[in-house]
């Protein structure tokens, strides 16, 4: 691996850890045994390395938030409830592979204006994503939501996306990141269920299944 990719995952690792506010440049160098002169080669300081770090994040975030959006059939409509949850899971992985930017998210977007733009580019995405993915799950629905319902639906699975891993840490839970990335998509796909009338309890239940099923998957 070369020294530049071993420096952005070493730094991503530490600003996960111990906040990016809380790791500098030579905290970097020291974890890689490499001399500052090294690390300073490859980026202009702990500034450069939290752009590039981003940059790549942005990349990343970006093309799987596209993908409802510009794939028709994009919800298996035989089971679009579990397609969905994958999809955020997926989602939410990448998020929390990249957490010290949700946790230091307001002070990082007033100190970077690439971090500023990128996110609220981002949450104009979710935004727009989350109204596929609501769309396609109260199709079913005996009565489907006037379209300003629907707009409020997805600002609020948007809104738990972007903040989920914040009010993790305000509550001071501890929990290990595949139940707190689950935990973060039922929140998300439960905002759709009081729109379902009589097949709200039917929908919590399948959201519990697919939990269930998934958590027992996932490596611990």
């Amino acid at each position: 691996m070369k020294t530049a990719q071993r420096i952005l995952l070493t730094a991503t690792h530490l600003f996960n850890e111990q906040g990016e506010r809380n790791v500098t440049a030579n905290d970097i160098a020291l974890e890689l045994d490499i001399s500052p002169g090294n690390l300073y080669y490859h980026f202009k300081g702990k500034d450069g390395i939290v752009s590039a770090l981003f940059a790549d994040y942005y990349r990343e975030l970006a093309s799987l938030l596209a993908a409802p959006l510009i794939t028709e059939d994009f919800l298996d409509q035989s089971n679009p409830l579990e397609r969905s949850w994958l999809f955020l899971t997926v989602l939410l992985e990448v998020m929390y592979e990249h957490r010290f930017l949700y946790l230091n998210q307001s002070d990082l977007m007033q100190r970077y204006p690439e971090i500023d733009r990128g996110m609220r580019r981002l949450m104009a995405l979710k935004q727009r994503a989350a109204t596929r993915l609501a769309t396609d799950l109260l199709a079913s629905a005996d009565v489907l939501p006037a379209p300003s319902r629907l707009e409020h639906i997805a600002d609020s699975m948007a809104m738990t996306l972007m903040y989920w891993l914040s009010f993790e840490q305000f509550v001071g839970e501890s929990m290990g990141a595949q139940q707190s990335i689950h935990r973060a998509v039922l929140q998300a796909l439960s905002l759709c269920a009081p729109y379902l009338g009589e097949k709200q309890g039917e929908f919590f239940a399948e959201c519990e299944l697919i939990n269930t099923r998934l958590l027992e998957k996932s490596p611990s």
